[in-house]
């Protein structure tokens, strides 16, 4: 398989992992964790770090979006986490936090690391 085609697919697999998670009405998987401060803030900055990663693989091909990938992949990560928040507002045991969408764009922040290194 081409490595451009393998770096979409492997991001939209991601999309949709994340979106199927946060449809659920709650996530065993989290409960099993131990609890402390601001852990569910950590995971979103997590799960977001590695989505502007995954989508920098994807985009750093095209021609078009050099100049300012960066400001696109965080625009696209954070807009994605912003519509999964709207969303979780019709999923039982779940709520919409502005402090998610915080998270998330500071997760996708971390793709500028990247480009520093």
């Amino acid at each position: 398989m081409n490595k451009i085609v393998f770096n979409w697919v492997v991001l939209f697999v991601y999309l949709f992992l994340i979106f199927y998670l946060s449809s659920l009405p709650r996530i065993e998987l989290l409960e099993k964790t131990p609890e402390f401060f601001l852990r569910d803030k950590i995971l979103h900055v997590l799960e977001f770090g590695v989505l502007a990663s995954l989508s920098y693989n994807a985009f750093k091909n095209h021609n078009i979006l050099n100049e300012k990938i960066y400001f696109y992949i965080i625009m696209f990560a954070t807009i994605y986490g912003a519509i999964l928040e709207i969303n979780q507002v019709f999923v039982p045991n779940r709520v919409f936090s502005f402090y998610d969408i915080l998270a998330n764009f500071l997760g996708s922040l971390t793709i500028l690391f990247k480009k520093l290194f």
